[in-house]
């Protein structure tokens, strides 16, 4: 899903705006005061570090979960769409702290992916838990759980597949420069493909077998939280502008 460099070079500053890396270099910083004398903190850091240990907090506890019980078809669900949350997350982080324009080059690759991990993750945990309830003659997307799971899965194809054509192939949508101007809706788009995930995701902590499995809520509700801090904190207005 990699795109030529010559197409990458047109199409990434919308994605990434290096037009201010400088400023946004500087507004990452915050200097608190100490005896000795001012401490710079990189912001930028700390929020994709929150981020990032909350996600693999909440993933590592589902393949832990899933490698610590009996075996059945069924697990392949849950670490597979654990997958998903982690890379979903990670592909969202490494765009925020971009800043240099080396930064900016790898994390567009890198998010390209992420994302790639998750497509294929998505459909193959979807795959499983509807297999494993025709096998089991249970009725499909009947809690809740199940039907924000089919509008995540199919948000997520949708997200995806958009994401690919916009870099990859911008002809489609009329050209470079029209796909310069929806980078912004993609990315609004995808803040709230992520909510959608998570929300998902602690809706599932909540099924019956994972409950007999690890009855600890508080290990979820601390990963979303650091997750909803590190995300939160690390979006750039500059980045969300929409004329």
């Amino acid at each position: 899903m990699v795109s030529p460099k010559n197409s990458e070079d047109d199409i990434e500053e919308p994605l990434i705006n290096n037009s201010s890396s400088t400023e946004l270099t500087n507004s990452s910083n915050v200097s608190i005061p100490t005896p000795i004398s001012s401490t710079n903190f990189n912001m930028s850091f700390i929020f994709s570090l929150l981020a990032s240990l909350g996600a693999l907090l909440f993933a590592s506890t589902v393949w832990y979960i899933t490698s610590s019980t009996e075996y059945i078809f069924f697990i392949w669900h849950p670490t597979l769409m654990a997958t998903v949350l982690l890379m979903a997350t990670q592909g969202t982080i490494v765009l925020q702290k971009a800043e240099s324009r080396q930064e900016k080059d790898g994390a567009l690759n890198f998010h390209k992916l992420m994302q790639s991990i998750t497509f294929l993750s998505v459909i193959g945990g979807f795959y499983i838990i509807y297999t494993f309830k025709s096998e089991e003659n249970k009725e499909h997307f009947a809690s809740p759980h199940g039907k924000s799971g089919l509008i995540t899965f199919s948000l997520i194809l949708i997200q995806t597949i958009a994401g690919s054509t916009l870099v990859n192939f911008p002809g489609v949508v009329g050209g470079v420069a029209k796909a310069k101007s929806m980078y912004k809706y993609h990315r609004i788009s995808g803040y709230l493909v992520l909510s959608l995930i998570w929300l998902t995701a602690l809706g599932g902590t909540g099924a019956d077998w994972t409950k007999s499995q690890f009855d600890h809520p508080w290990v979820w509700l601390l990963a979303t939280g650091m997750v909803l801090v590190g995300i939160i904190g690390g979006i750039k207005s500059n980045k969300m502008k929409i004329r």
